[in-house]
């Protein structure tokens, strides 16, 4: 083994060759190998083994090819092909960078290739010829490779099933990136291959929209959304899309397994007979395609990889040899139309066309969940900061003198309208008198028309420009917060400041990958503030991958075990992720130290599942003692009191609950289930109306809960 080339979340991967006795190298592969501190995590090790054992019972050419499964001392490692290119899920969100989105032939083709792997998978059979009955359960963007070449690749089968193999998870667990779940994988029935079709379906659905079929406010609306399995079509979002192909992507994502397609060769076989608009671009034209995205000279993963190889210390002689690196591009094929570079340092970039976006409106009591149609990609100028006027007396008077008087003036001028605007927006307005305004504005327009060219303001100062994308964030204006935080890296690169500022923009706007690297640049400048491993982890958990934010919390834990931002939300989330054990370490320790009323109602909840009763009671009622209008704790007493038998008691809990967070089925749902242990149906149809009332979208599968149906 010789370079790493790459690091995730819960692994690392490496460079490595095979040498033979006599000196022969075999070609260059990539051996993966778990991160040292979760070799220890036996259902982590479980998911890396499981993954190389199935995978390696799949032989086609859309599949990543499984080389060895061994040992290193301790240490599980998988040799597999060395794949060079990116993730499906890169590609598309570069494209969003650039204001574009990757075009429908390009989609096709990399959905069908990954598609015919994938079928492969759920034909594969074992050495007597039985169907291992195979079910990816992870079909995402992330988990299909792009080749360089063209070539399509799935990969990572970490918590896929066999039914003759086992599985990565454990019975009743949720795996996997929830936004392509299939209704019957969400409700924990038994799952088989059209769970992956749906999967595709969801895919097509968001290249066709540019947008998810599934859309919500969180994580249990979304779920919701997804069982009852209602999509609006394509063509309401845009009139443009195939009718054909409409039909295709809508197959695929009934609600009911048997009106999909009955295999995923069914599926490929209907993408491949429209044609016209809806042809399926040539591989060659994918290659031509990434290199246009990632261009070959300056891509930081393609220059690694070449490094490595030229780094190899079985290479004596410095030079690739064998492994010389396939020519960048395709020669003799017309490329596919190359997207926009991105914009330069200091000009706002476009948001990713995703057609349509869910956003959260403040002001009211709730939540309200809006459309907004995003805007079309445009050029922007950065706007010229003229200079103060010559006959300013205000310009040798001191700073802070100066400021004062300008925003008592501003104060003045508040109901003046477009003439206050105008003021608020003057070229020679000093910075710190701006972000006071916006700091008084009581209005998302006003702080956003206070600070709008702050970033272009050459006497801005780092802590200044901090402070205002601050006030954008809070304001929840995260457009212009990304917009300024772009011009503020380009200004201040050295600061890790302006990049976390990016990361949390870009987390909100959900542009993953512009994220990713903000967060990058965050822990290569300051590897000891904890805020980039934080960042990471909201990142992770709004892209419903539970397992990444644990490990980004880990290493925030590792580093400030100590702090309110970390311990607490690391105990939580280890709590909701079933890790009892590692929870109840965390909070305990963090509790001996802080009468936090939360963490005590969440450790009450871990002793409660780990039948220590009276410890959970005594937990609970601690934390209401220091926080009484904590609804989640009554909700966990009243749970308690359930399995106590204490059914009066846990009534008055829920009721308690339900008072101060009506928002919230989780207590109405709960109590439904205690009147029905009652078997006071007069009472459970109360609750349902109840719930038919507040929560009318998720009527029918809150109801479901109560565990009597409709």
């Amino acid at each position: 083994m010789s370079s790493r080339i790459a690091t995730g979340g819960m692994a690392e991967v490496y460079l490595a060759r095979a040498i033979s006795p006599d000196g022969q190298r075999g070609p260059a592969v990539a051996v993966k190998r778990l991160m040292p501190h979760l070799v220890v995590d036996r259902r982590i090790v479980q998911m890396f083994l499981n993954e190389a054992r199935i995978t390696a019972q799949v032989r086609h050419p859309n599949v990543v090819s499984i080389l060895e499964l061994g040992m290193e001392g301790a240490e599980p490692f998988i040799a597999m092909e060395l794949l060079e290119g990116r993730s499906f899920a890169e590609v598309r969100q570069e494209a969003a960078e650039r204001g574009q989105r990757v075009p429908l032939g390009i989609t096709l083709r990399v959905l069908v290739e990954a598609c015919r792997g994938l079928d492969a998978a759920h034909r594969a059979v074992d050495e007597a010829g039985r169907p291992l009955k195979i079910v990816h359960r992870d079909f995402t963007p992330d988990n299909i490779h792009v080749g360089v070449n063209g070539a399509v690749k799935v990969i990572d089968f970490g918590i896929a099933k066999a039914d003759a193999l086992g599985s990565g998870t454990e019975p009743g667990t949720l795996k996997g990136k929830f936004f392509y779940m299939s209704p019957e994988m969400i409700a924990g029935r038994d799952v088989d291959h059209r769970a992956d079709l749906f999967a595709a379906g969801v895919m097509l659905y968001e290249q066709l929209c540019g947008r998810r079929p599934f859309t919500g406010m969180s994580t249990d609306e979304v779920l919701t959304r997804i069982s009852e399995g209602k999509p609006r079509p394509p063509t309401a979002f845009d009139p443009s899309v195939p009718q054909a192909l409409e039909a295709v992507c809508l197959k695929a994502l009934a609600k009911d397994p048997a009106a999909r397609f009955d295999s995923l060769q069914s599926f490929i076989a209907a993408i491949e007979l429209l044609g016209g608009p809806a042809e399926v671009a040539a591989p060659a034209q994918v290659a031509a395609y990434l290199d246009a995205l990632f261009p070959p000279d300056t891509d930081p993963k393609r220059l690694t990889l070449r490094r490595a190889r030229l780094a190899d210390p079985s290479n004596s002689s410095g030079a690739p040899g064998g492994d010389v690196l396939p020519p960048f591009g395709v020669q003799g094929v017309p490329p596919w139309p190359v997207p926009p570079p991105a914009p330069a340092p200091g000009v706002s970039r476009p948001l990713p066309p995703l057609g349509m976006h869910t956003v959260s409106i403040r002001g009211s009591t709730r939540p309200v969940t809006a459309e907004v149609p995003l805007p079309a990609p445009a050029k922007a100028a950065a706007p010229a900061v003229a200079p103060p006027a010559a006959g300013n007396k205000e310009r040798g008077a001191p700073r802070s003198r100066r400021a004062l008087a300008i925003v008592a003036g501003v104060l003045v001028l508040g109901g003046l309208g477009a003439g206050a605007t105008w003021y608020l927006r003057r070229p020679d307005l000093p910075p710190p008198a701006r972000i006071a305004a916006a700091e008084a504005a009581t209005t998302v327009e006003a702080k956003v028309s206070a600070l709008e060219g702050l970033g272009n303001d050459v006497r801005a100062t780092a802590a200044e420009l901090a402070r205002a994308g601050t006030l954008l964030m809070d304001a929840g204006a995260h457009p212009q917060a990304l917009a300024l935080a772009e011009v503020y890296t380009s200004r201040f690169p050295k600061e890790a400041e302006a990049h976390l500022l990016a990361a949390r923009a870009a987390t909100e706007l959900r542009m993953g990958k512009r994220a990713e690297r903000a967060i990058d640049e965050a822990t290569a400048l300051a590897p000891k503030d904890v805020r980039a491993p934080l960042a990471l982890a909201d990142l992770r958990a709004r892209q419903g991958d539970v397992p990444g934010a644990l490990t980004a919390l880990a290493k925030a834990y590792a580093q400030a075990p100590g702090s309110a931002r970390v311990a607490p939300r690391y105990g939580q989330l280890l709590s909701q992720g079933g890790r009892l054990d590692e929870a109840a370490t965390v909070l305990s320790a963090w509790t001996r130290q802080h009468d936090d009323a939360e963490s005590l109602a969440e450790l009450g909840f871990v002793r409660f599942r780990q039948e220590k009763l009276d410890d959970a009671v005594s937990l609970l009622k601690r934390a209401l003692r220091k926080a009484p209008s904590l609804a989640v704790a009554h909700s966990y007493l009243g749970a308690v009191l359930f399995r106590q038998g204490d059914l009066r008691g846990a009534e008055r809990e829920y009721r308690e609950a339900e008072r101060l967070a009506p928002d919230d089925p989780r207590a109405l749902t709960a109590r439904c289930q205690l009147h029905v242990h009652e078997g006071d149906t007069a009472r459970v149809e109360e609750v349902k109306r109840t719930l038919a009332e507040r929560f009318p979208d998720r009527a029918l599968a809150l109801a479901a809960e109560c565990g009597t149906g409709n």
